[in-house]
């Protein structure tokens, strides 16, 4: 594996603790991993945001600027970002996809604990590879994790609870 390689695998790590987002990976709390369930308001929903970024002179796009997470390790890397699509799609126990310029992205409620957290899984498509990430955020917290990546540019995507 080379040196960027494990630079994102740090970075994939970093996005999925608490200081990026607040988001924790389920099972990360501690404990029996058992909670009691809850189930979410009706019309609850998730915003999926695709993120170019790069080492350009863009700075932030406008429609970023509220989200303090990008301007942190391991984004805070990037001088450029670039809201490329935001959809909106159901969050509920039967999955909602999200089609990617490279794949897609299908979006599962898995739970929501009695704190009001939403476990939310992710699972990612791009041809014949694909990978499953579980999130757990409050409603208006957004997460992020990596797409893909090169030395100079990564696609981000980003998931909010509404």
């Amino acid at each position: 594996m080379t040196a960027r390689s494990w630079w994102w695998l740090a970075a994939f790590a970093l996005v999925a603790v608490p200081t990026v987002g607040g988001a924790m990976p389920r099972g990360a709390r501690g404990g029996s991993g058992q909670r009691a369930a809850q189930q979410p308001a009706a019309g609850t929903q998730i915003e999926v945001l695709l993120i170019d970024a790069s080492n350009g002179d863009a700075g932030l796009d406008p429609g970023l600027a509220t989200l303090s997470q990008l301007r942190r390790t391991p984004f805070s890397m990037f001088t450029a970002m670039r809201l490329v699509s935001r959809s909106t799609l159901a969050l509920a126990t039967n999955p909602s996809r999200a089609t990617l310029p490279d794949g897609t992205a299908t979006v599962t409620l898995v739970s929501r604990g009695t704190d009001g957290r939403y476990t939310f899984q992710v699972a990612l498509a791009q041809g014949s590879r694909s990978g499953n990430l579980t999130f757990v955020a409050s409603a208006g917290e957004p997460v992020f994790t990596v797409r893909s990546s090169r030395s100079d540019r990564a696609m981000i995507l980003g998931f909010i609870v509404h």
